[in-house]
């Protein structure tokens, strides 16, 4: 399995760190990209992370997004267009958009994704200090099927996850075991 990571900022680099940890334990590989932090991307490259070219190749290989962008313009830019995620992604099961902010048009998005890709709006809460060792909290929109199928993954980064049903308003809280 193949999972990809967008967006190595202060926040992404370490969350990116951690998943890198998890796939080599799980015989997975971690691609990562970002167009700006070139130092993170060479840290992770050398701890066994292989560098994305854009974001197109990311979402071209993975099954697996993750993505932890600095605004809601740069997660739109990143998803739209003939390079972007959603034109570029056949073999991609599941787009998790960590980013700590409410992505207003996120739904936009969902409209014109394939039928057949899951994008989950899971903005994360934390600092530096927090994403390092693996103690974020996650507000995951979706169904606890999702938080199921990807919890041991998930919980690499985040020790409290809040599920909010699209169908619900009462959302569900967890907290993810250690591994």
């Amino acid at each position: 399995m193949d999972i990809g990571f967008i967006g190595l900022g202060k926040l992404g680099e370490p969350v990116a760190q951690r998943i890198l940890t998890w796939c080599q334990t799980h015989g997975c590989r971690l691609y990562v990209f970002d167009a700006t932090q070139r130092e993170a991307m060479a840290r992770l490259k050398a701890s066994g992370a292989r560098e994305g070219i854009n974001t197109a190749s990311i979402a071209e290989r993975c099954t697996i997004l993750f993505s932890l962008l600095p605004g809601p313009e740069d997660v739109m830019a990143e998803g739209l267009g003939e390079k972007g995620i959603l034109h570029n992604a056949e073999g991609l099961d599941i787009w998790f958009e960590l980013s700590p902010f409410q992505n207003v048009r996120w739904d936009s998005l969902r409209e014109q994704a394939p039928p057949d890709l899951v994008l989950v709006d899971a903005p994360i809460s934390g600092d530096e200090s927090l994403a390092k060792s693996g103690q974020l909290s996650m507000a995951l929109e979706g169904a606890e099927p999702i938080l199921q199928r990807y919890q041991a993954l998930l919980s690499t980064f985040v020790s409290r996850c809040k599920v909010t049903e699209l169908t619900q308003t009462t959302p569900s809280f967890f907290r993810l075991p250690d591994d």
